[in-house]
């Protein structure tokens, strides 16, 4: 490194001691000197410290800088976002060895350039990627994680037993892991209700698995394991039950602890003892037995099973026979030949954990011919033991208000939580299919101008628990907090939004007794037409402010009843846009289709953006046959138009939907 200033290094250059020095251009404009310059580096050549030639003025908070708005360059910002995003997604900072230069190009594109020195390989990496201006911290992502493969960067792997697919029984850990995941391998075993805890980011690999059914053959499982870790990212291997249960999860540590690929095993629930339980069969009982063995049923076509059925008999302990369906009558026919009694009760359990769980019990030589006259489910388990006569008196599934009812929740991922939570603790299965997310728009100046001028506002209104949300997020991204608010009264659609806003300190002023726009925008209009009736009779000149913070495609019932009440000066600022479409990780589960209807299926709609956005993720579906259960009359009649069958609830809440559906299947049960 050369030191001195820039006519320090041109001296020492001019007197030979070297032959070229690397100087600013702008530093040699400014000082006259452009002629020294021999040439120009381009930016492949060297790609400049992320930010340069960004500037950004940072001010004291509650100040009116409106006046800066002329001087923002949204393409400046744009850039400034995706290198900053290929900073943080290396883990660096002021000190790293990391460059980054972003330009907009025409037809909305983004070009990312990157340089990268690892520290821990000392490898370099120098390249490019380009995506669409609207996403430039997914750009900025995804060439830092081409960065950390070139640089020798690697991820690491996580084994993560799903259960047999009820998702309250996924560990807390395993929940844990799959969140952070980046990559997502998964079988057909993991339950639909889990496959939506996938985060929308990550990739999905669907690698089948299921009887003799298999996308993927194990040696290319377990390469693709070590291929995605070796591109740096955190991979999860998700797989039904326990990863080492019969479940191959030993044959992919092999090949990874062979590639020196980091990895973690997360446990699983087995189905082995959780799908018994669930259909009222304790595998375990002191009155009947006092050991348990689990035994794989499966065997390769031509072959026969390499069971050591005498053994089992002399133990006299419950057997659980897994992958077992397609050799049931061998596996009876291998017991009583080794001398089991033939009265023996037997069970096959089907499809365990999930809504449409079925048990067929008999005897020990009789349940080949009970389940040929019932017809084969898959995936299903056989247990073999005295345990097997308690099933009816221990079944408690079936005695739960919502036993056999598998629930469709279409709100957004953030939102569904809670009513999954309730439905479940009733018996549902649920799958959480968020048809429409939620996005906050960025850099509006509308909402800047609204926020910093809240003092001025006589009511705030509420259309959603989102917009509560990200109203607050926005305040508390400026440094603000309630005090900002002044003495606005607060105006919210229904209970959801009044909850949410309670979250902050804040009751609500006004809420209608009929929770949708129209209903609100006339009470909210009524009570503005008395205020500015006693304003006028104060001597004053009437005038009301209202800001409505909402969604981009709200409607119109709102902000026609306030149009008419005159001295009424009502601000409909979008604060976030509605996006229609289902994470990539659910796809397979619409590509069945059948699981969204049928006698015990309902799919819940809270707004006719969800009926929208459902719409869209099953197309060419005959929606005629969805049951849909409704939060109002807007969302029923978005449903109806499109031939559903549909019900409604009593209000719109999620606790009065939840009743309606308890009520139709009650009905439809006798």
């Amino acid at each position: 490194m050369i030191r001195g200033n820039v006519q320090t290094r041109l001296r020492r250059l001019d007197e030979g001691e070297f032959s070229a020095t690397i100087l600013a251009a702008a530093g040699l404009k400014r000082l006259g000197l452009e002629g020294r310059i021999s040439r120009f580096f381009s930016v492949e050549e060297m790609i400049p410290a992320a930010g340069q030639g960004i500037l950004a003025v940072q001010g004291r908070a509650g100040e009116d800088y409106s006046w800066l708005a002329g001087y923002d360059n949204p393409d400046s910002r744009i850039c400034a976002r995706a290198e900053r995003a290929f900073v943080r997604g290396l883990g660096g900072g002021c000190s790293e060895p990391i460059a980054a230069y972003a330009k907009v190009e025409k037809n909305g594109r983004l070009r990312l350039y990157g340089f990268y020195q690892n520290p821990e390989t000392g490898q370099t990496f120098s390249g490019q990627q380009t995506g669409h201006i609207s996403q430039p911290e997914r750009l900025g992502e995804q060439l830092a994680r081409k960065a950390k493969y070139h640089t020798g960067a690697v991820g690491k792997v996580w084994l993560v037993g799903a259960g047999p697919s009820d998702p309250g029984l996924l560990t807390l850990k395993g929940r844990e892991v799959l969140q952070d995941a980046e990559v997502v391998v998964y079988d057909a075993l993991a339950g639909d209700a889990i496959l939506a805890m996938i985060p929308d980011t990550a990739e999905a690999i669907n690698v089948g698995k299921r009887s003799s059914h298999h996308t993927m053959r194990q040696e290319q499982i377990s390469a693709l394991l070590a291929q995605k870790a070796k591109e740096g990212k955190r991979v999860v291997r998700l797989k039904g039950g326990d990863p080492f249960l019969f479940g191959r999860g030993g044959e992919e540590l092999e090949v990874l602890a062979k590639e020196g690929i980091p990895f973690e095993v997360v446990p699983g629930v087995t189905s082995a003892i959780a799908v018994p339980a669930y259909q009222g069969i304790p595998v375990t009982h002191r009155d009947y037995c006092s050991s348990v063995h689990i035994i794989t049923g499966h065997k390769r076509e031509g072959e026969s099973l390499d069971i050591d059925f005498e053994a089992l008999v002399r133990t006299k302990g419950t057997l659980v026979f897994l992958m077992g369906v397609s050799s049931l009558r061998l596996i009876c026919a291998g017991l009583l030949a080794a001398g089991m009694r033939a009265d023996m009760p037997a069970a096959l359990l089907a499809r365990g954990t999930t809504a449409a769980q079925e048990r067929i019990v008999a005897t020990i030589s009789t349940l080949p011919q009970e389940v040929e006259a019932h017809g084969a489910v898959t995936p299903a388990i056989i247990v073999v033991g005295e345990v097997c006569r308690l099933a009816e008196q221990f079944s408690w599934t079936e005695q739960l208000p919502l036993w056999g009812v598998r629930v469709v929740v279409t709100r957004p991922r953030e939102l569904a939580g809670t009513a999954a939570e309730r439905l479940r603790k009733l018996g549902a299965e649920v799958l959480e299919l968020p048809a429409i997310r939620t996005e906050a728009r960025a850099d509006s100046r509308e909402l800047e101008r609204a926020l910093e001028e809240l003092g001025k506002y006589q009511w705030i209104v509420f259309t959603s628990p989102t917009g509560v949300r990200i109203f607050f997020e926005e305040l508390a991204k400026k440094k603000k907090d309630v005090r900002c608010l002044g003495r606005a009264k607060f105006a919210v659609i229904g209970s959801g939004s009044a909850k949410e806003l309670e979250k902050h300190g804040i009751y609500a002023d006004l809420m209608p007794e009929v929770y949708d726009g129209a209903h609100l925008g006339a009470a909210l209009a009524e009570s503005c037409r008395r205020r500015l009736a006693e304003q006028g009779a104060e001597g004053g000149k009437p005038c009301l402010r209202v800001l409505i913070p909402r969604a981009a495609e709200g409607n119109r019932e709102l902000t026609d009843a306030l149009a008419a009440v005159e001295g009424l000066a009502a601000d409909d600022i979008p604060l976030y846009d509605t996006r229609y479409g289902v994470p990539a990780s659910l796809k397979e589960v619409l590509a069945a289709r059948g699981e969204l209807t049928g006698g015990n299926t309902y799919v819940m709609f809270t707004s006719a953006s969800t009926v929208k956005g459902f719409a869209a993720a099953v197309q060419g579906f005959d929606l005629s046959a969805v049951r849909a259960v409704c939060i109002g009359r807007q969302t029923r009649a978005a449903a109806d138009a499109l031939g559903m069958k549909t019900w409604m609830a009593e209000q719109a809440t999620i606790e009065r939907m939840i009743e309606k559906l308890t009520e139709i299947v009650r009905k439809q049960r006798g």
